[in-house]
């Protein structure tokens, strides 16, 4: 066993390397850097975080997030779900995959149709300056994640034993019986990591803000990209940093999180197993 471990820990050495060299070094150094004022080496300690804080352009950028991922998430676990069952009972496997398809059009595509279809609503040419503008992106958001969603939960779908659902028709449960209490409790580890892939993608939609609202954009589209890309075109290096830090931590914090209550799902999943 005590060799296994290590030749496992061996194996594993030349990723722990690369992660150390092009991620944990950087961010040591950007830490590093972040305690000091602008790129000189007067060291202000934690000056620099809290002038972040303060600051109006980042509290927009948070916000805008946060109100993201609030509509965006439940809406997606609702469509996707919805979709995922229909897959599943009535149109087979090939339809999941086309719904996965907007996940992997070019950023360019998107606010094309985008735009046409915001011409085909009535809006204005200048639509992009004002708050339609952020229910576009919304739109784009969903619809490049609704995929990923439909493809997992049909997935875990797929792997419920049908004796399980059977016997909860029998005892006269309905559909929406079966989908509340059957379905998803059996599922929330695909509910979880659905989660983890529509938070990520709102980071990953960027282009798609940018190409609508540019480096300005109306207030509810900005974002925390332009907050860094508008901070390192200013050479404002500094704050750069400082919030680069933050938003690591947060992700990190939201990973451990998410990972917790992945196991939580999972006992919980045991215990009715043994139950």
């Amino acid at each position: 066993m005590k060799k296994q471990k290590h030749l496992e820990w061996l194996l594993a050495l030349p990723a722990l390397l690369a992660l150390g060299a092009g991620y944990l070094v950087p961010l040591a150094l950007a830490f590093y850097k972040s305690l000091f004022a602008g790129m000189s080496t007067n060291f202000v300690g934690l000056d620099n975080y809290t002038d972040l804080f303060t600051n109006y352009a980042f509290d927009l950028a948070v916000k805008n997030l946060l109100r993201l991922w609030c509509i965006a998430i439940p809406l997606n676990w609702v469509l996707g779900v919805l979709l995922a069952v229909f897959c599943v009972e009535a149109a087979g496997p090939r339809l999941r995959l086309a719904f996965f398809f907007p996940g992997i059009l070019p950023a360019a595509c998107v606010v094309m149709l985008a735009t046409e279809g915001a011409s085909l609503l009535g809006w204005e040419d200048t639509w992009t300056f004002h708050e339609e503008s952020a229910l576009v992106w919304l739109g784009i958001v969903l619809w490049k994640t609704l995929g990923y969603t439909v493809l997992i939960c049909a997935a875990f779908l797929e792997s419920i034993p049908g004796e399980i659902l059977d016997a909860a028709k029998l005892d006269g449960a309905g559909f929406w019986q079966c989908l509340f209490r059957v379905r998803l409790p059996l599922i929330r580890q695909g509910m979880v990591l659905s989660t983890v892939l529509v938070i990520f993608n709102g980071y990953r939609c960027f282009r798609e803000a940018y190409l609508i609202g540019g480096e300005h954009p109306h207030e509810q589209l900005y974002s925390l990209q332009h907050f860094l890309q508008n901070n390192f075109s200013n050479m404002n290096y500094a704050r750069l940093e400082a919030a680069s830090i933050v938003v690591v931590l947060a992700v990190f914090g939201a990973g451990i999180l998410l990972l917790a209550l992945r196991r939580t799902a999972q006992r919980r999943s045991r215990h009715e197993n043994k139950v």
